[in-house]
């Protein structure tokens, strides 16, 4: 069974936003000295990157022949 659920479009720009935040704060994060880093916040961050991704990606809307983004 797959897991399936609508989300509403008007928020794209919020999931946009969260997802360029997130990633101005994984590329700080990466930027320090590989001693100082957090690795549970970068293996949390990274999470969140990618499930930002997908979500965006099901919201845009596809052609109705081709399945490619319109």
């Amino acid at each position: 069974m797959t897991k399936e659920f609508k989300t509403i479009t008007a928020f794209a720009s919020v999931f946009e936003q969260r997802l360029a935040m997130s990633k101005k704060s994984l590329k700080k994060e990466l930027e320090k000295v590989k001693g100082d880093r957090r690795r549970d916040l970068i293996k949390k961050q990274i999470a969140e990157i990618k499930s930002l991704q997908q979500t965006l990606k099901e919201i845009k809307p596809k052609c109705p022949h081709c399945g490619g983004d319109i």
